[in-house]
């Protein structure tokens, strides 16, 4: 799902938050029909969120989404106004019968459109990889005097390769063996710069580990639970929006909804990491949180992903060699495919 229409649902996620809720049905006014007809009618899922209140029914290519007290309901991502308030009736959310069968209608006009559009638009087109280090800074280094800078930047080559071939267009922080600023702060800072500048829809920072003791070994994912994607000014200008539009209590939900949607697509693809790399018998050292500078700036998706530890004889031995690097890449490339797989299934994707 692309940012402008991920925020048009934020915004209506907002009024759900404020809306008056009305539970009981008088006998005056129109009639109501309850949208469970539709829902047994079209095989549509219903789902409620005890604290805003939101009801949605989705499933065959269909999404609804209403509120009880509001007087509009949101059909495939688009708006529409209806002629009096959703209310509870029996139980149900139910809606003014003279816009039951127009919504039926509308449902059938906006489900082949959007799946349509979901196809074209809700895959990975673009992934900036970083390669970890790099120049004067060289990482960690293995008793065979393997360099981690080396390894990162090789892996990270093999899976642009991998990607380019699926037509999804690859950026890399670096392309030689060369720091990007003169200070390791201000190269961090360059390598979040670039995947901001480029937009992606992914971000993966790829690494060789370290420890002093020596027989710890095994991969390992980080994400930033914490990421902050408040930076208003640089979203809503994408979508021609200004910032000065919005109160700091909007601004605050917008940035809870971002960072929970950005945290849940974070953890599908660190989970098709793990899946992909157990595959290369080595120690799986979980999914963990971190506030590493490169995932917690970056304003998409981002995971760390450190490959083994070079401090190990066996690991830095294995990372010594070019087969097993074109494995660790080809898990990585097999990781985003299955999740591009995910996000295309589930229709719900944040750009």
């Amino acid at each position: 799902m692309h940012l402008k229409q991920h925020l048009i649902i934020i915004f209506f996620v907002l009024i759900c938050l404020t809306a008056p809720s009305f539970s009981i049905f008088t006998e005056t006014g129109p009639e109501y029909v309850p949208l469970n007809q539709l829902a047994l009618k079209y095989g549509l899922r219903h789902e409620r969120d005890p604290i805003t209140g939101r009801e949605t029914f989705s499933g065959n290519g269909y999404q609804m989404t209403l509120c009880a007290g509001m007087s509009s309901v949101m059909i495939n991502n688009k708006l529409t106004f209806l002629d009096n308030e959703a209310k509870i009736v029996d139980g149900k959310i139910a809606v003014p019968s003279n816009n039951f069968t127009r919504i039926a209608t509308m449902l059938k006009e906006y489900s082949q459109q959007e799946q349509d559009r979901t196809e074209e638009n809700n895959t990975i087109k673009k992934v900036v990889l970083d390669a970890g280090h790099g120049g004067i800074f060289r990482g960690a280094r293995g008793k065979n005097g393997l360099l981690e800078k080396q390894i990162t930047l090789d892996v990270a080559k093999r899976l642009k390769k991998i990607l380019e071939e699926k037509d999804i267009t690859v950026i890399m922080t670096r392309e030689r063996d060369a720091n990007l600023a003169p200070s390791l702060d201000e190269d961090l800072q360059r390598r979040i710069d670039i995947a901001n500048r480029e937009q992606p829809d992914l971000f993966i920072s790829i690494h060789a580990n370290w420890c002093s003791d020596s027989s710890v070994r095994g991969f390992e994912i980080y994400y930033c639970e914490e990421k902050p994607v408040s930076n208003h000014k640089i979203k809503l200008d994408r979508i021609n929006q200004s910032d000065d539009s919005l109160d700091n209590d909007t601004k605050k939900v917008l940035n809870y909804v971002l960072r929970d949607e950005y945290k849940k697509e974070t953890q599908d693809l660190a989970e098709e990491i793990k899946d992909a790399f157990e595959k290369l018998n080595t120690p799986d050292r979980g999914i963990r949180n971190a506030r590493f500078k490169v995932i917690k700036k970056t304003e998409c998706p981002s995971l760390l992903v450190e490959m083994d530890y070079l401090s190990n004889k066996t690991a830095c031995h294995k990372l010594a060699t070019t087969s097993y690097r074109q494995q660790i890449a080809e898990k990585l490339g097999e990781a985003i495919l299955n999740y591009q797989t995910i996000i295309l299934k589930n229709e719900r994707f944040t750009k």
